[in-house]
């Protein structure tokens, strides 16, 4: 019983590792104060669904308008690759859950974006 303890532990530990690597490869979306943030859910955050990456509009189908807010716009599309859901071994690489329904913002003048801007998606998680 403590055998299968530990290596839920060292499998836990050992996605944690891979995604502190994964963090300094992550696509970037080209805003130091984002890519920071992204970075910081990355590998501060042992729950998958609490840790954040930055993907290209050309990553989503089937965007439909939803709502507008006080600085962003809020869609509905589907996710072609995905979020991570675990790490192969076996093939070295990420394996995704593709073609998942979210929910996503388009913030407004994004590139003046400060961190006071992402207390709210911070809380959110």
């Amino acid at each position: 019983m403590n055998v299968i303890k530990i290596e839920k532990k060292i499998d836990k530990t050992q996605q944690i590792c891979h995604l502190c690597i994964k963090a300094k490869t992550i696509p970037l979306s080209g805003n130091k104060v984002i890519d920071d943030f992204i970075r910081y859910t990355q590998t501060n955050n042992y729950e998958k669904d609490r840790r954040m990456e930055f993907v290209p509009f050309n990553n989503f189908k089937d965007v439909s308008f939803v709502a507008e807010g006080g600085f962003s716009k809020i869609y509905k599309a589907i996710w072609i690759n995905g979020p991570i859901t675990n790490w192969s071994e076996k093939k070295q690489k990420y394996n995704r859950r593709k073609n998942m329904t979210v929910a996503f913002k388009e913030l407004n003048d994004s590139k003046n974006l400060n961190s006071k801007e992402l207390n709210e998606v911070f809380y959110i998680l």
